[in-house]
């Protein structure tokens, strides 16, 4: 008998919430401490995304400049304390996130966060957003588990939460969601609006909108 979807992990930058103005805050914060120009706001798709070492290293490649590997522990410290201190103030859910969480919520589906962000700015952004409350697993990143692409932080919720792969749905907005969801077998929800793209894998759907995310499991459903 086919398992009806009972569990949506959820990634959460550039899925659930519109991080990309405070991360480019600690950016120019980062770059302007170390004698160099801030990054105007227009440039900002092409550089979120990857962690804060990511970040760094291409805010100094918009110079043309690289950073020395014994320069960058010293450069992350510096983005990372701007950013914990100031990751709410321009950031804000993606339009329909509210009204869809609570939907779901109230629809009784099982809702966790898979996240690559640190465990403690997940969770402080999550509270200050008061997004928290609808989520009973909220996994950032941590030296247990691989990273996404890595199957393994999808595969600790899943078990954790006790659900199997086939009840469950994957909702990401970068191949970084979507290729550890196939690699398991979980249907997966590809976000068009956020930061990333799905490359050549194939997601169960694409959406414009997050308030398509119930007409897209009950298909699953029927």
């Amino acid at each position: 008998m086919k398992k009806k979807i009972k569990c949506i992990l959820f990634d959460l930058d550039g899925t659930l919430i519109n991080s990309g103005p405070d991360l480019l805050e600690a950016l120019n914060h980062t770059l302007i401490k170390n004698n160099l120009q801030k990054i105007n706001s227009s440039y900002l798709g092409n550089l979120v995304g990857g962690g804060a070492a990511a970040m760094l290293e291409r805010g100094y490649k918009f110079f043309n400049k690289t950073i020395e590997s014994d320069e960058l522990p010293l450069l992350v410290k510096q983005f990372l304390d701007f950013y914990y201190k100031n990751c709410s103030v321009k950031t804000k859910p993606y339009k329909g996130v509210l009204k869809t969480l609570e939907n779901l919520s109230l629809n009784n589906y099982t809702l966790a966060v898979c996240t690559n962000k640190s465990q403690r700015l997940a969770d402080k952004v999550l509270k200050e957003l008061k997004l928290e409350k609808f989520f009973k697993l909220i996994l950032g990143s941590s030296e247990k588990l691989k990273l996404k692409p890595d199957s393994e932080m999808l595969d600790f919720s899943l078990k954790y939460l006790n659900f199997f792969p086939e009840e469950s749905i994957m909702v990401g907005d970068s191949s970084n969601d979507i290729l550890p969801s196939n690699l398991l077998k979980i249907n997966s929800i590809f976000v068009k609006y956020g930061y990333g793209d799905c490359l050549n894998l194939k997601p169960t759907f694409k959406i414009e909108s997050i308030s398509e995310i119930l007409e897209c499991i009950k298909k699953l459903n029927n």
